[in-house]
């Protein structure tokens, strides 16, 4: 009979030896599964009652785990397939060059002249606007504003009645202040050539509108009998046609509504068929855009031939410099002075221009028997330029002086000033003209100065 002393020696050293098989198996747990775990023999300090010898403890392997398979009528994998598949191009198409937003065939819209330029109104980027058409435009200008980039180009959107242009690349220039010193009104654009290269135009100034027209069959079906048409020749940019000042051999003429004068000679030849010397002439001064201001002298010619129309005695212009490039086949322009006369129709697609001149057309016209060249200056009109030997130098008027009243009226605009200023050879006019803050009063008999 064991004691209690014996029972709980005993049960110390089962205590003690379960510590001894936790070790071990904790050591085998750390070891690679995969290979057998051994250790050195470790004899029992104390003597088990079920065992009477001392034996070897082991740690005990837990087997790994079998690999994945895929079954044998599974096909081999070659390629993975992208997570995501790449985005389709969204980006817009661009816009057309042009749209026909009504279901006419023409879109027709009213003509202003301001210095005998022909203004209309337009949208440009949504709103409302004020253009001049210049047939002999290269490119579209918009007005800079006063602090406005220059010498830029952007693209905008311009309307002409239900005609639109989403986009149409524009040059920056000083467009308003060229229109409103020298025309007397304001214009935001200039277009020409991005209008006709596109489609047919017609611009009849006596009934003061301009047509556009969709296709080339409607403005050859629109030209009343007696129309004289010509070929057109695109010369660096310019809508051209073939005439001949005083019987001379055919020559090539733009033809610029935006140009002042009758008919302008810029070629060597041109020139030498109308020599400044020998002849009457008076000085000029004038300004475009783009180029600025430039002077010469006028003359009278006998004729000038345009198809079968004669123009009787119309003035040229001689400027002292080249206006064109030295290398051009132009020999000169012919200006709005004689196309404002007429009902003209260029259908740049087709090469044909089409005139119509009603009756007294093609008559000799006077010009500036004042003598006086006005301009606009912050909204004072003042004078540009007298020409000497006239009415207006032998009153001693001058440039810069600025025009108070004409005939008892003040003009509030330059087209009203200029036209108080017309009238017959022999009619008197009286002036009142602002000097240093002194105002003076003269009277004008008007006479033919060339």
């Amino acid at each position: 009979m064991r004691t209690g002393t014996g029972v709980l020696e005993h049960g110390i050293k089962g205590i003690v030896a379960g510590v001894f098989v936790a070790a071990a198996m904790a050591g085998g747990a750390n070891a690679n599964s995969e290979f057998s775990y051994a250790t050195q023999p470790v004899p029992s300090q104390i003597s088990s009652p079920a065992a009477s010898t001392s034996a070897t403890l082991l740690p005990v392997v837990l087997p790994s785990p079998s690999p994945i398979v895929p079954p044998r009528d599974a096909p081999a994998v070659r390629r993975t397939t992208a997570p995501f598949s790449p985005a389709p191009n969204t980006s817009a198409p661009p816009p057309p060059d042009s749209i026909w937003l009504g279901n006419d065939e023409t879109v027709t819209v009213p003509i202003v002249l301001h210095g005998e330029r022909p203004f209309i109104q337009v949208v440009i980027d949504g709103h409302p606007a004020t253009a001049v058409v210049d047939t002999a435009a290269v490119e579209t200008l918009i007005d800079a504003g006063a602090a406005g980039d220059r010498d830029t180009t952007e693209a905008i959107s311009l309307q002409i009645g239900d005609l639109r242009f989403p986009r149409l690349r524009a040059a920056r220039a000083r467009v308003r202040a060229y229109t409103e010193t020298y025309l007397g009104a304001g214009a935001d654009a200039i277009i020409g050539r991005d209008l006709m290269q596109r489609y047919p135009i017609s611009l009849d100034f006596p009934n003061r509108s301009l047509t556009v027209f969709r296709e080339s069959h409607g403005s050859i079906a629109a030209q009343p009998a007696g129309a004289v048409s010509m070929t057109l020749r695109m010369i660096d940019g310019r809508p051209a046609v073939a005439g001949s000042v005083d019987g001379q051999p055919p020559m090539w003429f733009a033809l610029s509504t935006g140009a002042s004068y009758e008919v302008q000679l810029d070629s060597v030849a041109g020139r030498a068929s109308h020599p400044p010397h020998g002849q009457h002439s008076i000085p000029f001064r004038d300004s475009r855009i783009p180029g600025g201001d430039y002077s010469g002298v006028l003359v009278r010619a006998r004729s000038l031939t345009l198809g079968s129309l004669a123009f009787n005695q119309p003035l040229l212009a001689l400027p002292s410099t080249r206006l064109t490039q030295p290398t051009s086949e132009l020999a000169g322009v012919i200006g709005a002075m004689t196309l404002t006369r007429l009902s003209l129709s260029i259908d740049e697609l087709a090469g044909s221009v089409t005139i119509v001149a009603s009756q007294g057309a093609t008559a000799a016209r006077l010009y500036n028997l004042s003598g006086i060249t006005l301009e606009m200056r912050n909204g004072t009109i003042v004078v540009l330029s007298v020409v000497p030997g006239t009415p207006a130098d032998a009153a001693r008027i001058r440039e810069g002086d600025e025009i108070v009243t004409i005939n008892g009226l003040a003009p509030a605009t330059l087209d009203f000033a200029r036209q108080l200023l017309d009238g017959s050879p022999g009619t008197k006019i009286s002036i009142a003209y602002r000097r240093w803050h002194l105002i003076h009063h003269v009277t004008l008999p008007l006479h033919v100065i060339i």
